[in-house]
């Protein structure tokens, strides 16, 4: 009787044994899903595992676990214990990994137990890829000149095998103005590029750094671009020479003439001329207008001014590049020795004029005697 009792048993657990595992058979993995698709090293971020139960019967669970390798950890596990999964029903699991500083693919594995016997067991493979955004300066000036505005472009691509997001663009300096202070680029898909245009105008000598911030799935990373910036005087600027300089006397002052050229290789605009201290510039030419100066033009000018007891004048050249910002040079004109403002008289008539009213006299009077006797 006892054998019968135990064949029994016996033959009552190969069939349950049997039924466990038919329906722990109808349980699959349905979906895997990683944030961020590709990891880089360090990367903290989510995997998602979905299973159903594609039978008609119940199926038990007992465990379920995810197991990490020497290069992943798992940080969270939400469902370790015993529960049950309806027929036709799906469960999702979601676990925080992090992933260490080796590169290469990895295999973390998920397994599910079941009450009775059974199991499935999923490796789930994650990559990690320590490739990050390509950025670089890809325009800029050859040379920074202080006070001028410049642009510089940065120029960024996308290497990795997934998507990365909220790129943007920040530069970061205190010796120069630099025009947008941000520059928002968002998603980059593999094998996609765009570019970031910044008007720099320098202010002083040191270093500006551009910041470029992305995120994998919710890692920020980031990557520093710095260029030095050292104002000088810029290869295609425009330069105004001044030359044929000659200075003459005039009632209550002199007159400067001469030519002015630009020499540069880009327009001089606005261009104008005129007299610093210590002369006083004074009518008819306080001031000379000569306009724009295209590469290899020139033009003449004239300016008149005041002086007393100086031997040197700065004659002052301003004028404004293609984007309205000023410069100013001084070339130096010298008065030669003995040189005099020609003297002005109240209520009379200058020498000068005396002179010419006397020659026109004698003129006139000749030309009627000629006449005259001509008739004769």
């Amino acid at each position: 009787m006892r054998i019968y009792l135990i064949l029994l048993v016996l033959l009552a657990a190969l069939v349950s044994t049997g039924v466990a595992a038919e329906a722990s058979a109808q349980v699959t993995v349905t979906g895997i899903s990683l944030d961020p698709e590709v990891f880089m090293p360090w990367d903290t971020g989510t995997l998602q595992l979905t299973v159903q139960n594609t039978g008609t019967l119940p199926i038990s669970i007992s465990a379920v676990r995810l197991t990490g390798q020497q290069n992943v950890e798992v940080l969270t596990s939400p469902h370790t214990g015993s529960g049950a999964l309806g027929a036709g029903n799906s469960m999702t699991f979601t676990y925080t990994i992090r992933v260490r500083g080796e590169e290469g693919i990895f295999y973390p594995r998920f397994s599910m137990n079941f009450m009775g016997g059974g199991s499935l067991s999923e490796p789930i493979l994650l990559r990690v890829d320590r490739r990050p955004l390509d950025a670089a300066i890809s325009s800029r000036p050859d040379i920074f000149m202080e006070g001028r505005k410049d642009t510089v472009v940065v120029s960024l691509g996308n290497p990795r095998m997934n998507s990365i997001s909220s790129v943007s663009v920040v530069p970061v300096t205190g010796v120069a103005d630099v025009v947008p202070t941000t520059i928002f680029i968002g998603s980059l898909a593999p094998g996609e590029s765009r570019d970031a245009s910044f008007s720099v105008t320098p202010t002083g000598t040191g270093d500006l750094t551009f910041n470029v911030e992305y995120r994998n799935g919710q890692n920020t990373h980031s990557v520093p671009l710095t260029i030095p910036i050292t104002p000088g005087t810029a290869k295609k600027a425009a330069d105004p020479i001044v030359s044929n300089i000659e200075v003459t006397s005039v009632p209550g002052g002199y007159r400067i003439t001469g030519d002015v050229s630009n020499a540069g290789l880009e327009s001089a605009r606005s261009v104008v001329m005129t007299t610093s201290s210590p002369a006083t510039p004074i009518d008819p030419f306080r001031v000379y207008v000569v306009g724009t100066l295209d590469p290899d033009d020139f033009s003449s000018f004239e300016v008149t001014f005041a002086a007393s007891d100086a031997e040197e004048i700065p004659l002052l050249i301003r004028y404004r590049d293609d984007d309205g910002n000023l410069y100013e040079e001084t070339v130096m004109a010298t008065i030669r020795s003995g040189l005099q403002p020609v003297q002005e008289h109240e209520g009379g008539l200058s020498p000068m004029m005396i002179g010419i009213i006397l020659l026109s006299v004698v003129i006139v009077a000749g030309a009627i005697i000629y006449s005259r006797k001509k008739k004769r």
